[in-house]
């Protein structure tokens, strides 16, 4: 009998701009892993927001190295929406293997996680589309 062998994930950061953010994803994003994935993915975000502030704007996966995936992988891509969305940053998914382009074809999330991010202003930010309380009429 073949022993249980967890499936092997690494989360890398490829490159960092100050409105850009590129990891490289390699190995089995499943049941075993997504924790794995999410945890890193926010340790990646936490970090380029420490060092760069609540400025970025594009978060690029690349899938790559991506070598299994199971349907447990897309609620982990929907917290990371759930959590890159509001932040103003949108997720672009890139270089995916046909398996995964046929689980976002077929629960059709794909136009969802990748929808352009609404643009976030820092607090007391004010902008001239946005109105203030002495451009309010009652």
């Amino acid at each position: 009998m073949t022993p249980y062998l967890p499936a092997d994930l690494t989360v890398t950061v490829h490159s960092v701009e100050p409105y850009s953010l590129y990891l490289a994803i390699a190995g089995e994003l499943d049941y075993t892993t997504t924790a794995q994935f999410t945890y890193e993915v926010n340790e990646a975000l936490d970090s380029h927001r420490a060092q760069q502030g609540p400025v970025l704007k594009d978060l690029h996966l690349d899938w790559s190295g991506l070598t299994g995936i199971d349907s447990s992988a897309l609620t982990a891509l929907l917290l990371l929406h759930r959590r890159a969305h509001p932040e103003g940053i949108t997720l672009h998914l890139h270089r995916q293997p046909a398996q995964m382009t046929r689980i976002l074809e077929l629960t059709g999330v794909a136009g969802y996680l990748t929808q352009d991010a609404p643009t976030v202003h820092p607090p007391g930010d004010s902008t001239p589309d946005e109105p203030t309380e002495t451009d309010v009429t009652s």
